[in-house]
């Protein structure tokens, strides 16, 4: 049998020490969850967000994980913290059907750019089956990019380069690649801390998702800088509404989170650029026209 990728303590350790994304989590739990409200949270992993929800008396929860060790170690959790009421199901949350029906459900299945994790196919399913749900946290989730000027992309396109060149020996020589490698460089969304940014226009949203109600993640966007010669990448971010007043966005100049920031280079002749995302990919897709 294959075995299956199962997150780490060390995937886990990276999201608990995010305390920008619990904080928010954590208000809008406490703002939206009342005492005795049947709660389903998707993703639990090692249960912090359930845990969150079980300070509500007599709230009861069913905590859904795919994977079997973060499920274990959920279940060690609840049962050391008493929250008795917490429920750990293993399993995907397509095939299960909860009975009592929900009427608030949990879920941080966000990817680095939102839909990555499948959030808008899996809510979506699960709203469908469990008709008594009225609300989920996070609410929607935006997608949205901003045209940007950033003095540290020079010295990390060079890093990019030298991470092959150092490898070259005699006639071996990565150089060969070169124009390959530009083009991989402009060709991908990449992740660093790009609090160095300057905006040079205005924020476009990409597509965003009601989630419960958007079936698919699916999306395509051309974006047209060419009266934007001083923007040198696009960076692109999320923002998720988890209650009225609690968002939680990887926009560079807000606190950074374990998301990183995403961004595009621009190559010296683009002008527009695709940006691209198809539902069960785990990548946006930028394509650059002249």
């Amino acid at each position: 049998m294959l075995s299956v990728y199962d997150f780490s303590t060390g995937d886990h350790a990276v999201m608990l020490s995010d305390q920008t994304r619990l904080d928010a989590f954590h208000q809008a739990i406490t703002n939206q969850v009342k005492e005795g409200m049947v709660v389903a949270e998707i993703g639990t992993g090692t249960g912090i967000l359930s845990a969150f929800a079980a300070s509500k008396p007599k709230a009861p929860i069913c905590a859904i994980e795919f994977y079997e060790k973060s499920a274990e170690l959920a279940e060690r959790m609840f049962k050391a913290a008493h929250f008795d009421q917490v429920k750990v199901m293993r399993g995907k949350s397509y095939d299960l059907t909860l009975d009592p029906q929900p009427e608030i459900l949990i879920t941080e299945t966000i990817g680095a750019l939102g839909p990555e994790e499948n959030i808008v196919e899996i809510c979506y399913d699960f709203k469908k089956r469990h008709p008594k749900l009225a609300s989920i946290i996070p609410s929607k989730i935006r997608v949205c990019a901003e045209p940007i000027r950033s003095n540290n992309l020079v010295g990390w396109e060079q890093n990019f380069y030298d991470c092959f060149n150092c490898a070259s020996f005699g006639p071996f020589d990565y150089k060969t690649l070169q124009p390959e490698l530009e083009k991989s460089w402009t060709h991908q969304v990449r992740y660093d801390s790009i609090t160095d940014a300057e905006k040079v226009g205005d924020s476009i949203v990409l597509v965003e998702y009601v989630l419960g109600e958007t079936e698919l993640a699916t999306f395509t966007k051309e974006i047209d800088l060419t009266n934007l010669k001083e923007a040198d990448a696009l960076h692109i971010y999320f923002e998720a509404v988890l209650d009225q007043d609690v968002l939680i966005s990887t926009h560079y100049s807000l606190p950074e989170t374990h998301w990183r920031h995403a961004y595009v280079a621009r190559p010296p002749q683009g002008n527009k650029v695709s940006i691209s995302y198809s539902t069960g990919d785990v990548v946006f897709r930028p394509s650059w026209k002249v």
